[in-house]
């Protein structure tokens, strides 16, 4: 599997509407999986800035991360492969 970045930019988003967003990405992802396609929400960053969101997700293709949104209901901008650097794979 790769691992993907969905950038959202969500201008007025609360705390309570950011959490209900994760759970739905959850749940979704979970229900893809069992499905057959698996999906794993990772992580999210919100930069409360500039209201955006940068969330990571692994799965097989874009289309997969794609879905998963589509499903969990969660405006997104673009959906980018990313590479990750971590210090302890250094």
């Amino acid at each position: 599997m790769a691992c993907y970045v969905v950038t959202r930019h969500l201008p007025g988003i609360t705390p309570d509407s950011l959490t209900s967003a994760g759970l739905r990405a959850k749940s979704c992802a979970a229900e893809m999986t069992d499905e057959g396609t698996p999906v794993k929400w990772l992580r999210s960053f919100f930069i409360p800035k500039t209201e955006q969101t940068h969330c990571y997700f692994d799965a097989p293709s874009v289309d997969a991360v794609k879905e998963v949104n589509e499903r969990a209901n969660i405006p997104f901008a673009e959906i980018y492969e990313v590479q990750e650097l971590a210090p302890e794979a250094m």
